[in-house]
């Protein structure tokens, strides 16, 4: 029997190895290019379990290769920056000052974590996890 109970302990270390490293896949490299195509939309905008999202709702918002973004909602255009680290770990938005004044465009002025950043959509999180904000922006 102890024999049976030492090649058992062994292959149950294996078998946690192995399934251990099956987690250690690499993230997906976000793609920085990818917000310079289109226009874009907020899909999901959400702060502490509270979904803000239809705050925005009419705007569209443009990224330029130069850094530039652009707000556009109903013909009046908000100028701000964005851009994504160097190790495409952050994605910084700039439209102003969060207060009352600049609602909802200054909720969007952060250094966001990077969840993914696609052709089609851009996943990001607060880098603040007790803000529990996120933010989701789809190509039109």
């Amino acid at each position: 029997m102890k024999s049976n109970s030492w090649l058992s302990a062994i292959l149950l270390s294996a078998c946690m190895i192995a399934c251990s490293n099956d987690n250690n896949d690499p993230a997906p490299v976000p793609d920085p290019q990818a917000p310079t195509t289109g226009t874009w939309r907020v899909t999901l905008f959400s702060e502490r379990g509270n979904d803000e999202t239809s705050d925005f709702n009419g705007y569209v918002f443009t990224f330029d290769s130069n850094g530039s973004a652009i707000a556009t909602k109903g013909g009046v255009n908000r100028n701000g920056t964005w851009s994504i680290n160097g190790s495409s770990t952050e994605f910084n938005i700039d439209f102003g000052e969060k207060n009352d004044a600049n609602k909802p465009l200054g909720e969007l002025t952060d250094d966001w974590e990077i969840i993914s950043v696609t052709s089609t959509e851009i996943k990001l999180k607060d880098d603040n996890d007790a803000s529990a904000e996120f933010l989701t922006f789809n190509q039109n």
